[in-house]
């Protein structure tokens, strides 16, 4: 999910801190105009990433989390009017929660958010974001009064990085567990997640540990 994939397309060379930019100027847009752009922008990106040679199968790992927001806004919704308004068949409720235009449109935008985050995440190495937040940084200490060493770039950064980071280590405690012959299940979650919890942790102390070192 959301791993730098190597390449040497036009979007690849595009530097970081435009794409860091362009995505959420894009990203508000989607939110104030309608649901056409949205689909659009979904389309668009979608069209994009198969470009880059992105399979199906790597853009619905990305897509995740929609669905993650998919399995717990519907049955709220669910509950919500099945509490507040009467129906006269279970079909009914059904048809009423599932056919909600403003719910179906939140995760339209979700999704397209979550596809230029992606495409960012996808063709910008962790070397590339973090300098690509140097250059904003630097660009914004010239403008304003501010000294002209670069004091959040590291943490935005790190901060950046976060989700790729857990991704990563979580891909590779799979792979190990599935070499192992393991199978995919409760027990599979049970052993990895503090798996994890306690590699996860190691590798942000190392990696903010070697910043600290470098920015002395």
């Amino acid at each position: 999910m959301f791993t730098y994939k190597l390449s040497n397309s036009p979007l690849h060379r595009i530097p970081a801190w435009i794409k860091i930019l362009v995505v959420p100027i894009l990203s508000v847009a989607v939110f104030l105009f309608p649901w056409y752009v949205a689909l659009s922008f979904v389309l668009i990106q979608f069209l994009t990433a198969c470009f880059l040679s992105f399979s199906i199968k790597e853009q619905f790992e990305d897509l995740k989390p929609v669905l993650f927001y998919i399995c717990i806004l519907y049955p709220v919704r669910f509950v919500s009017f099945a509490l507040g308004v009467k129906f006269n068949s279970f079909s009914k409720l059904c048809s009423q929660v599932f056919l909600d235009k403003e719910l179906a449109l939140v995760l339209l935008k979700l999704a397209c958010i979550i596809q230029g985050a992606s495409l960012i995440f996808r063709t910008s190495s962790s070397i590339q974001l973090r300098e690509g937040i140097g250059v904003i940084e630097h660009a914004i200490r010239k403008i304003l009064p501010f000294g002209q060493k670069n004091t959040v770039t590291n943490v935005l950064a790190m901060f950046v990085c976060f989700i790729p980071m857990v991704s990563e280590v979580w891909n590779q405690s799979k792979k190990a567990w599935y070499c192992r012959g393991g199978k995919k299940g409760i027990k599979m979650y049970t052993t990895l997640l503090p798996v994890l919890f306690s590699v996860g942790m190691k590798k942000a102390y190392s990696t903010a540990r070697a910043v600290f070192i470098r920015s002395e």
